[in-house]
C-alpha cells in the first residue's frame, strides 16, 4: 500500500466530515447551562423533596396542635328533648324549677306523659398536672419538626449528588466520543484506500483486515461513549422537567484540584452536621423523654373543669346551674408499669447503640472517602503524564508512517493505545471531581455553596 497515495487519497473535507457527525450523533437540543442553575433547576422540581417538605409541614401543624393541649378546652352543647321517660322527666321538672308537690303524685309519677326539655350549656376544662404527658407531647411535636427538617437537608443532598455524578458522567462520556474522532478519520481512510486498490485487482492483504478491525474497535468505542452521554444528559433532562437536554455541550471536565479540609475536621464536621447522625440523635431524645413519661406514669394527674347549664321548657324561662370541680386520676395498681419502664429503658439503650454506631460508620465513610480522593488526585496526574507521552508517540509514529517506517498496522495501533489512553484519562478526572463530591456528602459538606465551587472549575476548565 502507497503511503504517499494513502496521504494524497483523503479528501479535504474528510475532518470536516468526521468531526459533524460525532455531534450530529448527539442530542442536539442542548440549552446553555451552568452545573448550579441545573442544580436548583432540579431541587425546585423534584417530588421527593416536596414530598419531604410536606412532612415538615405537617410536622409543624402536630406541633401547633400539641401545644394547643396546655389551653383551657371550651365547648357549647345544646339539646331538645322530648320523652315520656319517668326518670327523664322527674329531672326536667327538677332541672327546670318547675318541680311541686303535685309531682309527687303516684300516678304522675309512674305515667308523667311527655316532658319537654331545652338544654343549653358551656362547659370548660384544663389539665392542671398531667405527670409530664403534655410537656412531652410537644417536645415530641418539636423534635418532628427538627426530623423532617433533617430528612428535607437528605433529600436535597442526594438530588445534589445524583445530578452532579450524571453531569461528570456527561462530561466524560462526551470528551471520550470526541477523542475518538481522529483514531476512527484515520483508519476509514485506510479502509478506503484498500478498498480503491482492491478495484484495480489488488487482493486485500493482512493489512487492510487489520485497518478493519481498529476501524471497528473505535468505532465501538465511539458509539459507547456516546451511548453514555446520551444517558446521563436524558437524565438531566428530565430531572430538571425540560423538553430540550439541559446540558452544556461546550463545557469540559475538570482536572483541577478542589481544595479539601484534613481528614480530622471533616470527621468532626461530619459526626456534628450529617442528617442521619442529628435524627439519631434526636431519636435518641425522643426515647429519653419517652422513658421519662413511663416512670411518671405512676403519678396522679390533675383535670379542672366547670360547667354552666340551663333548662327549661319555655325559652322565656331558663333557669341556670353550674358545676364545678377538679379531678384527680391515680393508678393504684399497675401490673404491666414495670414492663413498660424496663421496655422503654431498652428502647432508650438502643438508640444509645445506634447512635455511636452511626458515628462509627460515619468515621469510616468520610476516611474512606478522603483516601479515595487524594488517590484520584494521584491518578489523575499519572493519567495526565500518560496521556502527554502516548500523544508524542502517536505524533512520533505518525511521522514514521509518513517516511515508510512503519507499516499500517502499527500507527494504527498506536493512534487505538493512544484513544485507549485518552479515555482512561478522562475516566480519572471523572473519578477525582466524583471522589470529591462524594467526600463533601459522606462529611456533611454537600451544599449549594459546594455546587458553586464545583461550577466555578467548571467554567474555568471551558476557557
Amino acid at each position: 500500500m502507497n503511503i504517499n497515495k494513502i496521504k494524497n487519497s483523503l479528501p479535504a473535507f474528510t475532518a470536516f466530515f468526521y468531526i459533524t457527525a460525532i455531534f450530529l450523533s448527539l442530542p442536539q437540543n442542548v440549552q446553555a447551562s451552568d452545573v448550579k442553575t441545573l442544580v436548583e433547576k432540579v431541587i425546585e422540581r423534584n417530588y421527593d423533596l416536596k414530598q419531604a417538605r410536606s412532612f415538615t409541614q405537617q410536622a409543624s401543624d402536630e406541633s401547633k396542635l400539641a401545644q394547643s393541649m396546655i389551653y383551657p378546652k371550651l365547648s357549647f352543647e345544646m339539646s331538645l328533648v322530648r320523652s315520656d321517660d319517668p326518670v327523664f322527666a322527674f329531672g326536667s321538672y327538677l332541672r327546670q324549677g318547675r318541680f311541686s308537690q303535685s309531682n309527687f303524685d303516684i300516678d304522675k309519677l309512674n305515667s308523667p306523659g311527655p316532658v319537654d326539655d331545652f338544654t343549653a350549656s358551656v362547659s370548660a376544662g384544663i389539665p392542671i398536672y398531667t405527670a409530664g404527658k403534655i410537656a412531652f407531647g410537644i417536645k415530641n411535636a418539636k423534635t418532628n419538626i427538627a426530623r423532617s427538617g433533617q430528612q428535607e437537608i437528605m433529600t436535597r443532598n442526594n438530588i445534589m449528588m445524583s445530578v452532579l455524578e450524571r453531569y461528570f458522567a456527561a462530561l466524560r462520556f462526551k470528551e471520550t466520543a470526541a477523542s475518538s474522532i481522529d483514531a476512527e478519520k484515520f483508519a476509514k481512510s485506510e479502509i478506503n484506500d484498500a478498498r480503491a486498490l482492491t478495484a484495480h485487482g489488488m487482493a486485500p492483504g493482512a493489512e487492510y483486515y487489520g485497518a478493519e478491525a481498529v476501524a471497528r474497535s473505535v468505532s465501538a468505542a465511539r458509539i459507547e461513549s456516546e451511548s453514555g452521554y446520551e444517558n446521563a444528559a436524558a437524565a438531566l433532562a428530565i430531572m430538571a422537567g425540560e423538553t430540550q437536554i439541559y446540558f452544556s455541550s461546550d463545557t469540559k471536565i475538570p482536572e483541577k484540584e478542589y481544595f479539601v479540609e484534613p481528614l480530622e475536621n471533616l470527621t468532626a464536621k461530619a459526626v456534628e452536621m450529617r442528617s442521619d447522625i442529628n435524627i439519631a440523635r434526636l431519636q435518641q431524645s425522643t426515647v429519653n423523654d419517652a422513658l421519662g413519661v413511663e416512670k411518671n406514669n405512676a403519678l396522679p394527674s390533675v383535670h379542672a373543669f366547670g360547667k354552666i347549664q340551663t333548662d327549661s321548657y319555655d325559652t322565656k324561662y331558663m333557669p341556670g346551674h353550674y358545676t364545678v370541680g377538679v379531678q384527680l386520676s391515680m393508678p393504684l395498681f399497675d401490673q404491666s408499669h414495670s414492663f413498660k419502664v424496663n421496655m422503654a429503658e431498652e428502647q432508650f439503650r438502643q438508640s444509645n447503640i445506634n447512635l455511636s454506631s452511626i458515628k462509627e460508620q460515619t468515621s469510616i465513610e468520610v476516611s474512606n472517602a478522603y483516601i479515595n480522593y487524594k488517590s484520584s488526585i494521584k491518578a489523575l496526574k499519572e493519567m495526565r503524564d500518560a496521556k502527554k507521552q502516548a500523544e508524542k508517540s502517536v505524533k512520533m509514529m505518525r511521522v514514521l508512517y509518513k517516511q515508510g517506517k512503519v507499516s499500517v498496522i502499527d500507527i494504527l495501533r498506536a493512534e487505538e493505545q493512544f484513544l485507549s489512553v485518552q479515555a482512561a484519562f478522562f475516566k480519572a478526572a471523572y473519578n477525582m471531581n466524583t471522589a470529591y463530591v462524594s467526600l463533601m456528602y459522606v462529611s456533611g459538606q454537600l451544599s449549594l455553596e459546594t455546587v458553586k465551587t464545583i461550577n466555578d472549575a467548571i467554567q474555568e476548565a471551558r476557557q
